[in-house]
């Protein structure tokens, strides 16, 4: 933590979505364009220059990319891809150097397109001479929430996020988990309808990420639009309508959780109780494999198509089946077949260059 002079915190808005505390009142907020996606953009580019060298290395390159109202949305990359920059250029804090962007149908270059939205980065600073609450009661202020709605959105938000009873607490106290809880109570403590969430998941336990998948999931039933990166692919997974996979700055696929998923490769896996003698085909070989564990066998059919041959032979085999398990390939599998495909796809351009 740097106590000197830290920069904003993290919350980058002014008036807010709708919100009901719990006497029941809701503050009023500004409409935006209706009907617009709430986040759009058409060939966003990030060049950067260095200082002395004069080299150019691309951050973001030609980015076209639509995230609907009211959906979570995945933005998916290793380090360096370009995650946070596209982030840093929909909230205000860098500018592109080419390409357009709208958030709620506000073009970003205007004040207006942060009205309803609710930032949370990668590595917020903090006051850290205020208590929690004083934080953010500070960040409803300055999200354009009047002193008394500000004060009660505070104290709501505090116990929301799990710090209820730390209300003396200084920040310089908060471990790293307590400030990423509380980073992410000050994006959402003026009720934002659009929220983006730069790593949410960073420093916190497992009890922690549960606590954030359930407001991530709670805001979603509100109808308020999430956009989030993330490293925890599992996490995502279980959050995300669509993700978007970004490699190198340049924009790789966009689908649904669903459709990546079930879409990749799909096997079967039967178990079976000991280890009985069954002779597996020659033709089966590199299609149905078998792992000996404790207590059981596993054969792993990755031709579907086999699977009632399969059965059939370990039943005649006197073989006592346990379990049939349909077994899909997970998004981390997906995430990291999409990055050889684009090193392999980039390698064939350098050759042919």
């Amino acid at each position: 933590m740097n106590p000197q002079q830290p920069p904003a915190p993290a919350v980058q808005s002014s008036a807010a979505g709708p919100a009901t505390w719990p006497d029941g009142s809701q503050p009023v907020v500004p409409g935006a364009a209706d009907g617009a996606p709430a986040i759009r953009t058409e060939g966003l580019t990030k060049v950067y220059r260095g200082n002395w060298s004069l080299k150019t290395a691309v951050g973001l390159d030609r980015l076209d990319l639509e995230v609907r109202r009211g959906e979570v949305f995945g933005y998916l990359g290793p380090n360096g891809a370009g995650k946070t920059t596209t982030l840093k250029i929909l909230t205000g804090l860098l500018k592109p150097s080419s390409g357009r962007a709208w958030l709620m149908g506000e073009p970003i270059d205007s004040i207006q397109s942060r009205r309803s939205l609710g930032f949370l980065p990668e590595q917020p600073y903090f006051y850290d001479h205020l208590t929690g609450v004083e934080y953010l009661e500070f960040a409803a202020s300055l999200s354009g929430l009047p002193g008394r709605e500000a004060a009660r959105a505070a104290r709501h938000w505090f116990g929301r996020i799990g710090l209820g009873g730390r209300d003396r607490l200084v920040l310089r106290k908060y471990s790293k988990g307590m400030l990423q809880r509380l980073g992410l109570g000050a994006a959402l403590v003026h009720s934002p309808r659009l929220v983006i969430l730069d790593e949410p998941m960073s420093g916190l336990d497992p009890f922690g990420r549960r606590d954030v998948r359930d407001l991530i999931l709670e805001q979603r039933e509100l109808g308020t639009t999430v956009m989030l990166s993330s490293h925890i692919l599992p996490d995502v997974e279980m959050l995300c309508d669509r993700v978007a996979i970004v490699l190198k700055g340049r924009l790789e696929r966009v689908a649904t959780v669903s459709d990546l998923v079930h879409g990749g490769s799909r096997s079967v896996e039967v178990r079976v109780e000991g280890a009985p003698v069954v002779e597996l085909p020659a033709a089966w070989q590199g299609r149905v494999a078998r792992v000996e564990r404790s207590g059981e066998s596993v054969f792993t059919v990755s031709d579907p198509s086999l699977l009632q041959d399969v059965l059939a032979r370990l039943v005649q085999s006197g073989a006592v089946i346990g379990a049939v398990t349909p077994v899909r390939g997970s998004l981390e599998e997906l995430f990291m077949a999409a990055a050889e495909e684009s090193a392999f796809r980039a390698s064939g351009r350098r050759r042919s260059a």
